[in-house]
Parts: C-alpha cells; structure tokens; sequence
C-alpha cells in the first residue's frame, strides 16, 4: 500500500488575502480538504500523487505539481487572466469576461458575523449606486433599498429579492407591527454572496419585476473533500449610539427656569410664574431623566454551527444559528433560530440533482413609534423631568391625579409601566425550500428544472393593558393578527453553449425559460376588549366583548417566458440581448402580458494584440447596454373595480364601493442605459469601474386625483415620468503588499439626480411637507422659509417670499417655497482592511451628503407653545433680551406665534460620515493550529456606530432617518462591541 505523507499550506488571491473554504482535492478521488479562516490547510495524500487541484468560487482552478515540498504557498489568479471566472447573472452565471451589464458583487467575508439581523441591512456603503439607510434601530425592522434613485410615485420602488435562483418575498409582511423584514429570516452567515443588479441589461430577464433593481442572494454549498466543520460565537452589548447634543433633554432645574421665564414672557406676574412652577413640580424633588429611563445596555449574541463536504458525487452543506438582539431602548428585541441544509448529488456525467431547504423561527418584539402614547422614544418630548417613574416604595407610579405634579395625567404614560404590562410581539416562521435537477441534453446543452416553495406564517399579538395607558379606556384591548403567505415557483430552463468557426472564436452562450409564480395569502384578524382585573389573562378568551373579527385573502399569478444570448468573439467583442414576456394577475385581461427587453456590448480592449505590451494595464473593458423592465408593485386587485361586504344595512347584510378600478391599467416601463469602463492596473493592484446611466421610468401607475363627488379621491392609473441619472465609481487598491503586510482599500462613490418629467394635467401634487412638481427632485420639500429672529424683540420672522426680501413674523402670510431635497446627492462608503502576519485590521465608513432631513415631532419640544412638555437643550439657546443674535425665538408660555410651526427652520443638513464597522481580529498561525489538529481559529472584537461626524450644528436626530429623510420617533441607533470567535475543524 501506498504511504501518505502530509503536505500544508495557504491559498490566497493576488491581493495577498488568505481564502477561507477554497477547495484543495486530488483530481478523481475523493481525497481533499478545504482552507481555514486565514487560507491556510493540510492534506494527507498518497506518495503517488503527483498534482493537486485547488478551487475557489469566482476564481480561475489551479493545478499545483506536488514536489519533495511539504509546504505550498498558492495564489488563486483573477479573470483579467481567466477566461473561466464567472459572476452570478440573472438565471445563472456568466463569464466575466462575457459581461456587458452593471453588476457588484459582496462577497461572504463582508456581511457574515455581523451584529445585524439582516443581510440587506450589511450593503450600506458597499455598493455603488445602492442606497440603504437605516431608519430605525428596532432589531428586525425593515430595511429601506433604493438602487438608482426612486422610480416610482405610488408603487412600490423596493428591488426584487432572489434566493438561489427563487423569487422570494419581502419587505414588511406584517399587519399590526410597527416595522419588521421578511428577510430577517435568513441567516447572513449562510450566505456565500450578494450579487446587486442595476442596468436594464442585468434586469430585464426579470421582466415585469425588475424596474427597481434585482438582488440575487447565494447560499453556501458544499465542496469535495474532508468534511469541514465550523462553529462561530459572537457575544457583546449594545449601547445608546451618539446623539446630537441639541437632542438632549431639559433636567428638573432647566426645564422649570425655562417654564417661568416663558410666563412672565407671555405677560404674566411673578406669582404667576411660582404657580406654574409649582403645578409642574416644582419643589418635588424630582429630576428625571428619561432618556436614562427607558434606555439600557442590550445584550448581543450569535451562535453559528456548519458543516460542509462532500466527494465527487455528493456534495452538502447544512448549518444551524442562533441570533439574539437587545435593541438600547426597553421593549425593543429580536431571537431567531435557523436552519439550512444545500445537498447536491450527481447521478452520472449527464444528470445531477440538488435540494435546497432553509427555516427559521424569528420572535421580534416591536414598540410603537411615532405619537403612539405606549411609544417609548415618544414619551421623551411629552413627559417633564419632574414626573416620577416611581412611587416612594419603589413600585411603578401609575397616578392619574391631576393634581400630583409627579404623575401622569393628560395621557401621558409611564413607558416603564407600558412596557412592562403592554404586549407587542411578533412571531415568524419562514420555510423556504427548492429541488432541482439539470440534465445534459448534448455536450453544449443542457435542461434544468427547479420547484421553489417560499412560506410564512406571521403571528402577531397586540395587547394593551386595562390598568395604565391606551388601555385604559377599553378595559384592555386586544388585537390579534394572523397572516400565512404561501408562494411557490417553478422554473424550466434550456441552456445552450458552443464555439463556432474554424478556430473557435466564436462562442454563443443562451438561455430560454418559461417560470410560473403564484403566491397565496390569507388573513385573520380578531380583537376583544373587557379584560379581568388582573395583568395575567391577556388573550382572546378571557375578553367580555369581541369587537372585531375578519378573515381575508389575496392571491397573485405571473407566468413568463424568458431567454438571453451572449456572443464572444476571441475573448475581445461581446454581443448580448434579453427578452421577456411576462403575464400578471394584477393588470386586466386586456393588459394581462408585457414585452421587455435589452441590449447590450462590450469591448475587452486589453485582449486585443495592439495592447499585449501594455503590461502596467492588466485589464480594460467598455461597455454599455440599454433596454427596458418592469414595475408591477401595487395591490392585488386594483385593476379591478370591486365592491366590499360586512357593512350592514337595515339589518341585512349589504356592501359598499371600494375600489374605482382601470381596466386599462399596465405596469411602469423602466428604460435605462447604461455605459461602464472597467480597468485593472498593475495586475490588479488598482482596479477601477465607472458607470454612467440614465434611467426613465414611464407610465407610472400614480394615483390621478379624482372629484369628490364620485365617492372616492382618486383611482390609479397610467400616467406620469419620473427621470434618475447619475454616476458610479469604485475603486479597489492594494497600495502595500509584502511578505508580513498588505493594505487593501475599497472606495465608492455615488451621484444620482431625481427628477419628476411630467404629472397629470402638469399640475403640482402637494403632500404634507413634500411637493410633486415637473422638473424637480421626487423628495422636494415645500415650506416656509425661515428667515431669522427678530433681535429687536425675540420674534420668529419667516421670508415672505422666495426673494429672500421682507420678512413677516405672520406664519401664515409668508408663502410656501421649494427649499431642498430629502434625496442625498452623493452617497457611498470606504473600507480599510490592514494585514499583518496573523493580524488584521478592517475599518468600514459611510458617508452621505446632500440631502435634508427632519424631526417630525420637534414641534412639541421647541419653544412654548407646548409648556406642560419637556424641550430639547437647543431651548437654552433662545432671545432673551434686545440685541439677542440667536436661531431660536422668545420663549412665551402657551405662545400662539407659530414659531413651532413646521418651517425651513426645522430641515437640517443630512451630511455625515460615519464609522460603521470596526474590527481588529488575529489568525492562530497555520503551525499552532496543525499542532493542536483544528483547520484554523480566529479571535475578533468588532464596533459597529463608534463615531459619527456631523455638519448641522442645529441637528436634533441622527442624520440618518430612511429614504425619507425624516424622524419618526423610532428605536434609537445603536453602538455595539462584541467579541467573536471562529474556529474550523
């Protein structure tokens, strides 16, 4: 018998990087392994064996001679010198060298162990073009993705979501919950990549669904070789992330100084003044501070266990988590338990099977947010200082006395108590699950068949108790609301490769498909109020009066045919198109099927022979590509002009008219083009890529007012343009690479321009703050315009018109104006990751610039209109006396001047650059972990919201507030240290 001898190594890419889970085999026998943490292995073979085959998805195969050697340093090459890499495109992969579209890629590294419970959460900053700011540090909450500007007036602008080539479902599929993420049930450490796709050309094989952008989502899968087992554990806190210091609070002392100087301001006496003091606390003793109150210190936790192999013929991989979240604000969390199992099994050189199978648990509890009274984050602005949480025997004060300055009349709750007897929980389970074969028709085609189940089941428990709070009025309220959506897909698909011409030049690769979706909902609703006398019996049953009950459904279809075709000629010029036609339930039997294509080219410059001695060049693409998609994001059955039952009438069970209904209704057209510039330089030590498009999406399915008189305001329809064009740029460097150290930088940045080309009849379309007007950004705001106070006397003043002129101290004789944009202008993000020897360094900045922001609530915490409320510190800053320069008016007791009123003097600069991530790890070196038999282990401590620089001194919120640029009271921000631990077997 043949001897074997072990042989030890590391495999990294040209940057240096070490490559965790390449795959080291012996070509034809199941014998292999896979790589560590930090690249590195060891692998028993025969003395016979001569060659070894090293592999790594997105990277070219290498086979490496076996020598006397026992040790083996091999470095993985990139596709400027590959034909083979391929990126993941829509229904498959492509050569890299074949693409003609705009495509960016997030790589498992990037998003895995993080203190996020999503992974559409972890692309902030990582991707050109791609906008995704946080709204709300509620664990779980939905995330907001904008890829190229905002498309859409009325429906929906969010990017279609695919999972192993299966479209899922997403967003906020709850009814009753403040916020929560379908996708939050996915594991991100299950994830292998992101791939983002943004021109028509990637798109437009979506069809009907890729207007807004497609994120394909892959999932690990196993490789040959030994079975390889890795555990991750990560635990930690979370704390309050940084505020503006005009966000802080009024205490017990400033709050009472401001309340009396606001009286004798407002005209009245000095014992006037001593007896508001005194009805607002004064002389109590009591100084609350409840930001102190209703924040605390989370904790964080997260348990990874995966094992993954395989041989030749099967393949797997399977993994179980644990995720646990304490948001900084009380009553704010999220768990989840997961699991995934990827198997693969190949029957022989022709067929080949896979199955697919992923579920989880997610338990989220959500306060409300906005001026909901149960709203913790709410009741900052609303609740003075001298109001006490507790009574002196240290229970919860629920007094409702007027005339106990400490407790909580005129509505206000004590959120300790809310939060400890109200419930608001949330919970989810999510199967989501494929099985597929693929046979080989002819060596150059091949038939693949895949069926995808996509299942949720929502429950969620709203109760408010009957003894302090919104409650109280019901004698305790109950809601209930239980959803299960159920969507399965089935996808068959052709797929035809082949070289052409005497020397094979030539190759066509194409694809033809025909995929039928159908996805089903159905809806339970119930509420009772009339609770016993106690805080134990909260559900439907213990209620003495059910006043709600319905159950409903909603179902969608879509059916489509599709196909691609890419032309290579020599490695240099590439040709390639896209065509489908969709059918959808949700348009009428005259409008039931859409045509969209694209087109699309490149030009791989450094292959051409004229460029063979540009070594300093080591690669150069042009491309560009134009076509068409679609956006079919509006309800089920608005089309349709229906009527509802349930309404009684005379006794008898009678209806009404619910929706007006267009039979002629069709999707949104998306047109984009698209021209990129892709370069390499000093074999890829410097890689660049440039994008500029345009992109018009047309036909917009808007709500076209309607009179009145009709019984309905408006009904959607086909009408309306909305333009976004911009550029994109990233670049990648390694400015430093040696032996012991090596410098990696990652740069991008965006720019995108909104504008509204046309609107019904032209007309303006006002909406709170926000005006629709043709040639203006989609997010303008229309205001007043803050002009100054008056230093004479302490008056708010406000322009009287949009010549910045005269000034008025009449709110509302000064005209409303157009003043900026909640739509940042450039936004994008930088990532350092320093090497040296078994340490590591990475630092993860965003940054946005441009846009506004604001504090929808900040009326009633600024100045004193509202005097039985606490205020904001910007407060101390106000006009006390003549010659006063100052933002902030006089403070007058009960003022009726409007200066609360919402105004340009409430839009802040939304300018930040923020620390996103931080991470300092250390690899054990390859000797120690072969000496104690494990495939690698890796120590870590990461940051996450350490340090935010802003540009509004004036700022009350963080800059960061959602697409929309504006607060809504939610779950605060949160900072994060947690301490991790990797370790393979």
């Amino acid at each position: 018998m043949a001897q074997n001898r072990t042989i030890t190594g590391k495999v990294t890419d040209e940057k240096g990087n070490g490559l965790s889970n390449a795959s080291i085999f012996i070509r034809g026998r199941n014998i292999g392994t896979t790589s560590g943490t930090d690249g590195s292995f060891s692998l028993a073979i025969p003395s016979n064996v001569s060659t070894i085959v090293v592999s790594y998805v997105g990277l070219a195969d290498k086979e490496v001679k076996v020598t006397n050697s026992s040790s083996y340093n091999i470095t993985l090459e990139a596709s400027s010198k590959n034909l083979q890499e391929v990126v993941v495109v829509g229904y498959g992969t492509q050569s890299k060298t074949n693409v003609t579209s705009s495509i960016s890629t997030v790589k498992a590294a990037e998003i895995e162990n993080r203190p996020y419970t999503s992974m559409d959460e972890e692309l902030e900053g990582k991707v050109p073009g791609l906008q995704a700011p946080i709204a709300t540090g509620q664990p779980g909450a939905f995330q907001e993705i904008r890829i190229r500007g905002i498309g859409s007036a009325t429906a929906g602008a969010d990017p279609l979501f695919v999972i192993d080539g299966m479209i899922v479902n997403s967003g906020d599929l709850t009814g009753l919950t403040t916020t929560a993420n379908a996708l939050a049930g996915i594991n991100p450490n299950d994830i292998e990549s992101i791939t983002v796709l943004k021109d028509a050309q990637a798109t437009s094989i979506y069809g009907s669904r890729g207007a807004n952008g497609v994120i394909i989502i892959t999932t690990k899968k196993g490789r040959p070789g030994k079975t390889k087992f890795r555990a991750d554990v990560e635990i930690g806190y979370n704390k309050l992330a940084d505020l503006p210091p005009n966000a802080r609070f009024l205490n017990a002392t400033e709050y009472l100084g401001l309340l009396r100087e606001g009286v004798i301001n407002a005209g009245g006496s000095q014992a006037d003044a001593d007896f508001f003091a005194q009805q607002y606390g004064e002389g109590t003793g009591v100084n609350t501070d409840w930001l102190h109150v209703i924040t605390r210190t989370g904790r964080q936790q997260q348990y990874n266990l995966s094992a993954s192999g395989g041989d030749t013929k099967n393949q797997f991989f399977i993994s179980g988590g644990y995720f646990d979240q304490q948001a900084t604000v009380m009553a704010s969390d999220f768990k989840r338990y997961s699991f995934r199992t990827n198997f693969k099994h190949t029957a022989s050189d022709k067929l080949n099977f896979t199955v697919n199978l992923t579920g989880s648990n997610a338990i989220q509890t959500t306060p409300n947010n906005g001026g909901a009274f149960s709203n913790p984050v709410g009741s900052l602005p609303f609740l003075r200082p001298t109001q006490n949480p507790y009574n002196a025997d240290g229970s919860l004060n629920i007094s409702t006395d007027p005339n106990d300055p400490t407790g909580f009349s005129g509505g206000n709750y004590n959120p300790l108590y809310i939060a400890k007897n109200d419930k608001y929980s949330t919970n989810t389970t999510l199967i989501q699950g494929s099985v597929g074969a693929e046979y080989a028709i002819l060596k150059n085609l091949k038939f693949s068949s895949k069926f995808g189940i996509d299942y949720n089941t929502i429950d969620e428990y709203n109760f408010w108790n009957q003894f302090h709070g919104d409650g109280v009025g019901f004698g305790g309220l109950l809601q209930t609301n239980n959803s299960r959506i159920f969507n399965w897909i089935a996808t068959n698909q052709f797929d035809y490769s082949s070289s052409f011409g005497n020397t094979g030049k030539i190759r066509l690769d194409a694809k033809l498909g025909y995929e039928v979706q159908k996805n089903k909902g159905y809806f339970v609703y119930s509420a009772g109020q009339g609770f016993p006398p106690t805080n134990q019996l909260f559900y439907s049953v213990n209620s003495a009066t059910p006043v709600g009950a319905a159950s409903s459904g909603s179902d969608y279809d879509f059916a489509g045919i599709y196909s691609s075709a890419t032309v290579n000629y020599d490695g240099r010029y590439v040709l390639s198109g896209s065509f489908r036609r969709d059918g959808s339930s949700r348009f009428s039997n005259s409008n039931l099927y859409g045509n969209f294509w694209s087109a699309g080219g490149a030009w791989n410059i450094n292959r051409e022979k004229f460029f063979s001695n540009v070594s300093f060049i080591s690669g150069l693409k042009l491309r560009g590509s134009y076509g068409t998609s679609g956006n079919a994001a509006i309800g089920d059955y608005q089309w349709r002009p229906t009527v509802h039952y349930g309404v009684p009438y005379g006794g008898q069970p009678g209806g009404s008219f619910d929706v007006v209904g267009n039979n002629n209704l069709t999707w949104e057209t998306t047109r984009q083009g698209d021209i990129g510039l892709d370069a390499g330089f000093l074999k890829d030590r410097l890689s660049i890529v440039v994008d500029l498009y345009r992109r018009i999406s047309d036909r917009l399915l808007f709500n076209n007012p309607l009179s009145g008189t009709t019984g309905f305001t408006s009904f959607i329809d086909n009408i309306g343009k909305i333009e976004n064009k911009g550029f994109e740029i990233a670049l990648n460097g390694t400015p430093i690479k040696t032996k012991d150290f090596s410098w990696n930088l990652s740069f991008n940045l965006s720019r995108n321009k909104n504008k509204i080309v046309t609107l019904p009849g032209g007309k303006d379309i006002t909406s709170g703050n926000f005006i629709l007007r043709e040639g203006f950004d989609f997010q303008t705001f229309y205001v007043r315009e803050w002009a100054s106070v008056d230093p004479a006397n302490g008056d708010p003043l406000w322009y009287v018109d949009g010549t910045h002129g005269a000034t008025t101290n009449d709110y509302n004789t000064a005209q409303r104006q157009l003043f900026g944009s909640a739509s940042p202008k450039y936004f994008g993000g930088l990532t350092s990751i320093l090497n040296f020897k078994g340490f590591d360094l990475e630092t993860d900045f965003i940054y946005n610039y441009g846009n506004l922001v604001t504090d929808s609530w900040i009326n009633y915490a600024i100045d004193g209109t509202y005097p039985d409320l606490n205020k904001y510190a910007i407060n101390l800053q106000r006009w006390q006396k003549p010659g006063d320069i100052t933002n902030v008016p006089r403070y007058e007791f009960g003022s009726t001047n409007n200066s609360n009123a919402f105004s340009s003097r409430f839009l802040y600069k939304g300018d930040f650059i923020r620390l996103r991530n931080l991470t300092v790890g250390y690899n054990l070196s390859t000797s120690v972990t072969n000496r104690i038999g494990i495939g690698g282990l890796r120590f870590y401590v990461m940051g996450t919201n350490l340090w935010t620089k802003t540009y509004d001194k004036n700022l009350t919120i963080d800059p960061e507030q959602g697409t929309a640029s504006a607060s809504n009271l939610n779950v605060f921000y949160t900072k994060s240290i947690t301490f991790g631990l990797n370790l393979t077997f």
